[in-house]
Protein backbone atom coordinates (compact mmCIF):
# COMPACT_ATOMS: atom_id res chain seq x y z
CA UNK A 1 0.00 0.00 0.00
CA UNK A 2 1.14 3.58 -0.88
CA UNK A 3 0.03 6.86 -0.01
CA UNK A 4 1.87 9.94 -0.55
CA UNK A 5 -0.37 11.59 2.20
CA UNK A 6 -3.09 9.47 3.59
CA UNK A 7 -5.48 10.88 6.19
CA UNK A 8 -8.02 9.56 8.44
CA UNK A 9 -11.64 9.42 9.78
CA UNK A 10 -11.94 8.33 13.34
CA UNK A 11 -14.88 7.32 14.81
CA UNK A 12 -15.59 7.22 18.68
CA UNK A 13 -18.57 7.36 21.43
CA UNK A 14 -19.20 10.60 23.40
CA UNK A 15 -15.86 11.58 25.60
CA UNK A 16 -13.60 10.10 23.35
CA UNK A 17 -15.43 6.34 24.79
CA UNK A 18 -14.75 2.78 22.93
CA UNK A 19 -18.02 1.31 21.11
CA UNK A 20 -19.00 -1.88 22.37
CA UNK A 21 -18.59 -4.65 20.08
CA UNK A 22 -20.37 -7.32 22.52
CA UNK A 23 -23.42 -7.29 20.26
CA UNK A 24 -24.66 -7.31 16.57
CA UNK A 25 -25.45 -3.88 15.75
CA UNK A 26 -24.97 -1.13 13.72
CA UNK A 27 -22.02 1.10 15.82
CA UNK A 28 -20.64 3.88 13.75
CA UNK A 29 -21.39 6.18 10.86
CA UNK A 30 -18.87 7.81 8.76
CA UNK A 31 -20.07 10.66 6.66
CA UNK A 32 -17.96 10.92 3.78
CA UNK A 33 -16.81 14.67 3.54
CA UNK A 34 -14.97 14.44 -0.08
CA UNK A 35 -13.91 12.06 -3.03
CA UNK A 36 -11.74 9.56 -1.42
CA UNK A 37 -10.07 6.19 -1.90
CA UNK A 38 -10.19 3.89 1.31
CA UNK A 39 -6.69 2.43 1.78
CA UNK A 40 -7.14 0.64 5.00
CA UNK A 41 -9.89 0.22 7.73
CA UNK A 42 -9.61 -0.71 11.16
CA UNK A 43 -10.27 -1.25 15.06
CA UNK A 44 -8.20 -0.42 18.06
CA UNK A 45 -8.83 -1.94 20.90
CA UNK A 46 -9.67 -0.29 23.54
CA UNK A 47 -11.49 -2.58 26.10
CA UNK A 48 -10.06 -5.99 26.24
CA UNK A 49 -11.47 -8.50 24.04
CA UNK A 50 -12.73 -12.01 25.36
CA UNK A 51 -15.18 -14.17 23.79
CA UNK A 52 -15.58 -17.49 22.24
CA UNK A 53 -16.11 -16.82 18.93
CA UNK A 54 -13.49 -13.64 16.76
CA UNK A 55 -15.67 -10.74 16.92
CA UNK A 56 -15.96 -9.45 13.13
CA UNK A 57 -16.84 -6.07 12.16
CA UNK A 58 -17.76 -4.79 8.56
CA UNK A 59 -17.54 -1.73 6.67
CA UNK A 60 -20.39 -1.22 4.26
CA UNK A 61 -20.86 1.29 2.12
CA UNK A 62 -24.54 3.34 2.59
CA UNK A 63 -24.27 5.17 -1.18
CA UNK A 64 -27.44 7.63 0.34
CA UNK A 65 -26.35 9.09 3.40
CA UNK A 66 -29.35 8.12 5.87
CA UNK A 67 -30.42 5.32 3.37
CA UNK A 68 -29.92 1.63 3.39
CA UNK A 69 -31.24 1.31 -0.16
CA UNK A 70 -27.95 -0.04 -2.10
CA UNK A 71 -26.36 -0.81 1.61
CA UNK A 72 -23.01 -2.64 0.69
CA UNK A 73 -22.43 -5.44 2.92
CA UNK A 74 -18.46 -5.51 4.27
CA UNK A 75 -17.73 -3.54 0.59
CA UNK A 76 -15.09 -1.39 2.23
CA UNK A 77 -13.38 -3.84 4.82
CA UNK A 78 -14.04 -6.72 7.21
CA UNK A 79 -11.76 -7.12 9.88
CA UNK A 80 -12.41 -10.23 11.55
CA UNK A 81 -10.30 -9.88 15.39
CA UNK A 82 -8.88 -12.95 17.83
CA UNK A 83 -11.01 -14.31 20.46
CA UNK A 84 -8.50 -12.82 22.99
CA UNK A 85 -7.05 -9.17 22.41
CA UNK A 86 -5.72 -7.14 24.96
CA UNK A 87 -6.16 -3.17 24.97
CA UNK A 88 -4.23 -1.07 22.36
CA UNK A 89 -4.49 -3.67 19.86
CA UNK A 90 -4.79 -2.93 16.15
CA UNK A 91 -6.28 -4.82 13.59
CA UNK A 92 -7.16 -3.81 10.28
CA UNK A 93 -7.39 -4.68 6.68
CA UNK A 94 -6.03 -3.20 3.61
CA UNK A 95 -7.45 -2.08 0.16
CA UNK A 96 -5.35 -4.14 -1.54
CA UNK A 97 -7.60 -5.76 -4.21
CA UNK A 98 -8.69 -8.87 -1.37
CA UNK A 99 -11.80 -10.59 -2.29
CA UNK A 100 -13.88 -8.33 0.36
CA UNK A 101 -13.16 -4.72 -0.93
CA UNK A 102 -15.61 -4.02 -3.71
CA UNK A 103 -15.72 -0.68 -3.14
CA UNK A 104 -12.68 1.79 -4.14
CA UNK A 105 -13.78 5.04 -4.03
CA UNK A 106 -16.23 6.49 -1.75
CA UNK A 107 -17.88 10.01 -2.99
CA UNK A 108 -19.14 12.93 -1.14
CA UNK A 109 -22.56 12.40 0.59
CA UNK A 110 -21.83 9.06 1.08
CA UNK A 111 -21.63 6.95 4.43
CA UNK A 112 -19.34 3.73 5.53
CA UNK A 113 -21.75 2.18 8.24
CA UNK A 114 -19.82 0.21 10.78
CA UNK A 115 -21.52 -3.15 12.16
CA UNK A 116 -20.45 -5.70 14.20
CA UNK A 117 -21.82 -9.00 12.38
CA UNK A 118 -20.34 -11.71 14.87
CA UNK A 119 -20.32 -10.21 18.57
CA UNK A 120 -17.69 -10.41 21.30
CA UNK A 121 -19.31 -12.94 23.70
CA UNK A 122 -17.99 -11.29 26.91
CA UNK A 123 -16.04 -8.30 26.92
CA UNK A 124 -14.52 -6.16 23.87
CA UNK A 125 -15.00 -2.42 22.70
CA UNK A 126 -12.74 -0.55 20.44
CA UNK A 127 -11.99 2.55 17.87
CA UNK A 128 -13.07 2.20 14.21
CA UNK A 129 -11.25 4.23 11.73
CA UNK A 130 -10.98 4.50 7.89
CA UNK A 131 -7.35 5.07 6.30
CA UNK A 132 -7.92 6.92 2.94
CA UNK A 133 -6.31 9.31 0.09
CA UNK A 134 -8.44 12.09 -0.98
CA UNK A 135 -8.86 12.24 -4.42
CA UNK A 136 -8.97 15.96 -6.27
CA UNK A 137 -12.05 16.87 -7.17
CA UNK A 138 -13.70 19.76 -8.77
CA UNK A 139 -17.01 20.56 -6.78
CA UNK A 140 -19.17 21.11 -9.86
CA UNK A 141 -18.42 17.36 -11.56
CA UNK A 142 -20.35 16.18 -7.95
CA UNK A 143 -23.78 16.04 -8.12
CA UNK A 144 -24.00 16.23 -4.19
CA UNK A 145 -22.60 18.94 -3.77
CA UNK A 146 -23.98 22.53 -3.94
CA UNK A 147 -23.15 25.63 -3.12
CA UNK A 148 -24.94 27.28 -0.27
Amino acid sequence: MSAHNPQFLIGVGSAGADLSLTSTADIYTFTIPCKMKPLRVGITVGTTISSSSAPVVKFDRRPAAGSDTSRGDGDVGTVTLSTTVAQGQVYYEDNDGGTSWTTTLLDEGDQVVVQVTTAASSTGGGVPWIMYEQIPEVAGNNSNMNAG
